[in-house]
């Protein structure tokens, strides 16, 4: 019997104090708090005539949290490093600020969180940002949320009221997995395409490349410790030329793989890497048509149709992935868009 009364049912949540919604540069809104900003850092420092950066070029976006009434209460930008003292995959938070009539609601705390979403979607590698001593709120804020003093740098490198702060990022490293002739290298090479096309700090690493090597020992048939030999070897390399987006093409059969991949592009300073599997598939005969085309006539081609099979088999009944995507009949730039949607990035 259906409970008309719906005595049961979950109260619906209130509407959230601030939300939060992305811009591509600051407009009029943001412009006006950030005058109060000004206003208010001249109070503190001591300065009235004190002004501040306002315009990015290498701007990544400037977001803005509004009340439940839609004012624009808060707003933050964050940009690509220009002070050559940053590391190549530095990214840079600049102008936070919330009125004083919505602090208190988690509003700062939002827009922080949406400027390191934003991050992480584009691949840096560390989050930084300059404060003050006079500023004590907003260094509370930074700590609590994994911040860290560093060096200063920027125009008030040698100012002792400076306080510059930074937070380290994990590399997220996206794995596609799939039989022979599902696509999945196909996948991997489109999904850092489309990085690449957003501006993201990227790399693809066709795994199968990196242990390609005879003899394979009887235990290691398929070179699984020379791979993360080789990626742990290359990972610190990534990471020093400011990449934080890794896509590998790659076979998962063993469920330690996850957290191979994990310490093998892990730091100490960011800890283990976020790891996400997604599987690409198609129909048997659409993956037979694929390797007939691939491979040559003979003993390869032999091997890859019986692989094709008995490694579909194995991957279905492991169920290692954290989602599926078919690449029948599709355009690869379209598979890698799902692949993203389907792995939440």
């Amino acid at each position: 019997m259906t409970d008309t009364g719906r005595v049961n049912a979950s109260p619906t949540p209130p509407p959230a104090p601030v939300t939060v919604h992305r811009l591509d540069a600051p407009d009029d809104e943001v412009r006006r708090l950030w005058r109060d900003q000004e206003r208010d850092l001249g109070r503190r420092y001591g300065d009235p005539t004190l002004t501040l950066e306002d315009d990015f070029p290498t701007g990544v976006g400037v977001w803005v949290a509004r009340n439940r009434d839609h004012m624009a209460v808060g707003a933050i930008a964050a940009r690509w490093p220009t002070r050559h003292e940053l590391l190549p995959g530095d990214m840079e938070l600049k102008r936070l600020w919330v009125s004083e009539s919505a602090r208190g609601v988690g509003a700062a705390k939002a827009l922080m969180r949406a400027g390191e979403a934003a991050a992480r979607r584009a691949g840096a590698t560390r989050l930084v940002l300059e404060t003050g001593h006079q500023q004590p709120e907003a260094i509370g804020l930074y700590q609590q949320l994994g911040y860290h003093r560093m060096d200063n740098y920027g125009d008030w490198a040698d100012d002792p009221q400076t306080v510059c702060m930074a937070l380290d990022l994990a590399t997220r490293v996206l794995v596609v997995n799939g039989t022979m002739g599902a696509g999945k290298t196909t996948t991997a090479a489109a999904v850092h395409d489309l990085w690449r096309e957003r501006g993201a700090r990227s790399a693809f690493i066709d795994a199968d490349s990196l242990c390609q090597a005879s003899p394979a020992p009887a235990d290691d048939p398929f070179r699984q410790r020379l791979l993360f030999d080789a990626l742990s070897g290359a990972a610190p390399a990534y990471r020093h030329h400011g990449i934080g987006l890794i896509v590998v093409a790659r076979v998962v059969e063993d469920p330690a793989d996850r957290e191979r991949y994990a310490s093998a592009f892990g730091t100490a300073d960011a800890g283990p890497a976020s790891v996400v599997i997604v599987r690409v598939t198609a129909s048997e005969a659409e993956r037979m048509g694929r390797l007939a085309a691939r491979e040559p006539e003979g003993y390869w081609r032999d091997f890859a149709h019986a692989r094709t099979v008995e490694l579909e088999a194995s991957l279905d009944a492991l169920a290692l992935d954290d989602a599926v995507v078919r690449t029948d009949d599709a355009d690869r730039l379209a598979v890698a868009a799902e692949v993203l949607d389907a792995a939440a990035w």
